[in-house]
């Protein structure tokens, strides 16, 4: 009869550590999933991050973009309406739509490219879910821990002749624990 508790112990600490470790790989692919949902754009700041430097390298490559392009026509058309073509006035219009472009290009790189993400916000999220995921081990583990002290303690009562009961509703007799009797749940005591 020991020697089934101990089996029956020993299977279930195993069984509890199995479970342990599929529960760490299913908290691991979690975390996974979760900072892509959080952070779609992620496979493509490396060129955002690329272009950047680039631009801030040679400020002058904003002129071949068809943003600057699109721009200047824009400021061209306008000073020509206006009757100001080949002024000062068109000069500065062309000066500070070149600017401007420059300034909305390298916002748009640094946003997409993650340079203006604070590092410890960022983390914010991952750390709640590993700090999730580590209660969740230790919870697990306690369990596991539990189940073998339970399947132990039985096991142990077993070799000495004892018996803990499975249920609080019997117990063996003689072992001062409350029993139950008939339908009307009084509690009666064997001592």
């Amino acid at each position: 009869m020991a020697w089934v508790a101990v089996g029956a112990a020993a299977v279930s600490v195993v069984g509890g550590y199995l479970v342990n470790k599929q529960n760490q790989k299913a908290q691991a692919k979690a975390q996974s999933q979760y900072q892509a949902a959080a952070d779609p754009y992620a496979p493509y700041r490396d060129q955002a991050a690329q272009k950047l430097n680039a631009l801030m390298n040679d400020p002058t490559s904003i002129t071949t973009t068809p943003e600057y392009k699109a721009r200047l026509d824009a400021a061209a058309r306008t000073m020509a309406a206006q009757g100001y073509t080949g002024s000062g006035n068109a000069l500065a219009a062309a000066a500070q739509a070149g600017g401007d472009v420059y300034q909305q290009a390298f916002n748009n790189l640094a946003l997409t490219s993650g340079a203006g993400q604070n590092p410890a916000t960022a983390a914010g999220g991952s750390a709640d879910l590993a700090m999730q995921s580590a209660n969740n081990n230790a919870n697990n583990q306690s369990q596991l821990i539990n189940t073998g002290v339970y399947w132990g303690q039985k096991a142990y009562n077993a070799w000495q002749g004892n018996s803990i009961p499975s249920t609080g509703y019997q117990s063996a007799p003689g072992a001062g624990a409350p029993t139950y009797s008939g339908s009307d749940l009084n509690i009666s005591y064997d001592v």
